[in-house]
């Protein structure tokens, strides 16, 4: 038996067997957003290394490690998503051929947030806001995502679902070019 404790302390008890796999733990509950934005700049440009020499002499601040290919691939597409709009994890996954949990983890070292990577538009499939550099659920840097996003013009409610971009509709961005 393994235990495990949520943010508010619920406890869920899984039954793990070899033939078993654990299931993702993630709560459909909807969350209550409490915590106040205190960082909703979307104008802030960080220099982006232009050509492959470039590239491949970046160390990334956050990592101390060189980007790879995959993390530059996804820059590139997060970079075409239009201010107030917003993607999926999953749009530019399957784009790359990808899945979306290698692109949350490419976005959450993104080191060019908020400009010319920006990453704060980018949600999750099921319409919430999903994660920001590392943050999940209710937190710091969700609601800093989710006023970078207001900033924008896009809408979300206080559970942080999506209602709707700058124009009013509820369409999710996914015209890249690869």
């Amino acid at each position: 038996m393994v235990e495990l404790r949520t943010r508010t302390q619920k406890t869920i008890t899984k039954t793990l067997t070899k033939s078993t796999k654990p299931t993702k733990s993630r709560s459909t509950k909807k969350i209550l957003q409490t915590f106040v934005a205190k960082d909703d700049n979307v104008e802030l440009m960080i220099p982006f290394p232009k050509t492959e020499q470039e590239k491949k002499e970046y160390i990334n601040p956050k990592t101390t490690r060189p980007l790879t290919a995959f993390q530059y691939k996804v820059y590139d597409l997060c970079s075409q998503i239009p201010r107030g709009q917003v993607s999926t994890y999953k749009a530019i996954s399957d784009a790359l051929n990808g899945g979306p949990r290698a692109v949350g983890q490419a976005l959450r070292i993104n080191p060019f947030c908020p400009l010319p990577i920006p990453c704060h538009r980018v949600i999750a499939s099921d319409m919430s806001i999903g994660g920001f550099s590392g943050g999940w659920g209710d937190c710091q840097f969700v609601a800093d995502k989710k006023a970078k996003l207001a900033k924008e013009g896009c809408k979300f409610n206080d559970h942080y679902q999506f209602e709707s971009n700058i124009d009013g509709k509820k369409v999710i961005f996914t015209n890249f070019k690869v």
